[in-house]
């Protein structure tokens, strides 16, 4: 298909709701523009109410802060279903694409058109598993989560993982993220843990403290230490895991929550928590008989 000029004021940045752009891939292709020109047109759909951006988003904008009158692209008379399904297909053999915004697109032709999940694997040329899972991230993701997405705030992978977590749990977990700064990785572990506590006192702690959850995290994935015996690696395991619930147990007794409980309750939990001490002291007793046979 030929190429054609087309004014820039005439294009619609409709595509933008499905786009994660960061202002750093624009700086790249303004100076590509300047350096080289356009390399590639603009693909674009056109409905009686002008022209629509299909491919082409960081050329697009790029152009706009470079003030250019004209841009090249290629035109395509088809409906708004298709152009959504030509997103994915212009971006396929790129992967510029992320799992994030490709679920965007799948969840707005289910949304918005009406397609059942199996059809939308077939316009998009897709197995029906690629569709649900692209489908539940967006689905399962806090609008806040999403928005933080857009404005760049949060990366997908930070998204991916938080979308493990049932929606009641995710706002403070992003919180926690945002707040320390975590990476991606970390923000795993911290989801990891979240799934694997069995209290809302034990979720709670991993929330305040999630540095501390990563240290002891990274620290016991460490442990295998090749100069150790199967059973000397397990001792060291257990050391780990006993410090870990230790410093648990010391955060949640330390709590707010812990403090305002009613006398009944402290009256039916606080004896097991003390009848704890007496093993402490025997596990304190056992390590210093070891210890000094050595």
């Amino acid at each position: 298909m030929q190429w054609v000029m087309i004014p820039i004021e005439s294009i619609k940045e409709w595509s933008n709701e499905f786009r994660l752009i960061q202002p750093e891939a624009i700086h790249r292709m303004k100076l590509s523009l300047q350096c080289e020109g356009q390399l590639q047109p603009l693909i674009l759909w056109k409905d009686e109410q002008g022209y629509h951006l299909i491919d082409g988003i960081k050329r697009y904008r790029a152009a706009l802060e470079l003030s250019l009158r004209e841009v090249q692209a290629e035109i395509f008379e088809v409906n708004q279903a298709m152009a959504k399904a030509m997103i994915l297909h212009y971006n396929r053999l790129s992967s510029s694409l992320s799992m994030y915004e490709q679920g965007l697109i799948v969840h707005s032709l289910v949304r918005d058109h009406g397609l059942r999940q199996k059809e939308v694997g077939r316009v998009l040329r897709q197995s029906h598993s690629w569709v649900c899972r692209r489908l539940s991230l967006v689905e399962r993701l806090l609008p806040e989560v999403q928005a933080a997405m857009r404005m760049g705030d949060l990366s997908v992978s930070h998204g991916r993982e938080l979308a493990k977590l049932p929606r009641g749990n995710q706002q403070k977990a992003y919180e926690a993220v945002v707040h320390e700064g975590l990476t991606s990785r970390e923000c795993a572990i911290v989801v990891d843990k979240l799934l694997k506590a069995r209290t809302e006192d034990e979720a709670s702690f991993i929330i305040s403290h999630p540095r501390e959850v990563i240290r002891q995290a990274l620290q016991k994935n460490d442990l295998e230490d090749g100069r150790l015996s199967h059973h000397g690696n397990r001792l060291v395991k257990a050391r780990e895991l006993l410090r870990l619930q230790v410093n648990i147990l010391g955060g949640v007794l330390q709590s707010e929550s812990t403090r305002q409980l009613p006398n009944e309750e402290k009256t039916l939990v606080f004896p097991s928590i003390q009848a704890l001490v007496a093993p402490l002291e025997r596990l304190s007793q056992i390590i210093h008989q070891t210890t000094g046979a050595v």
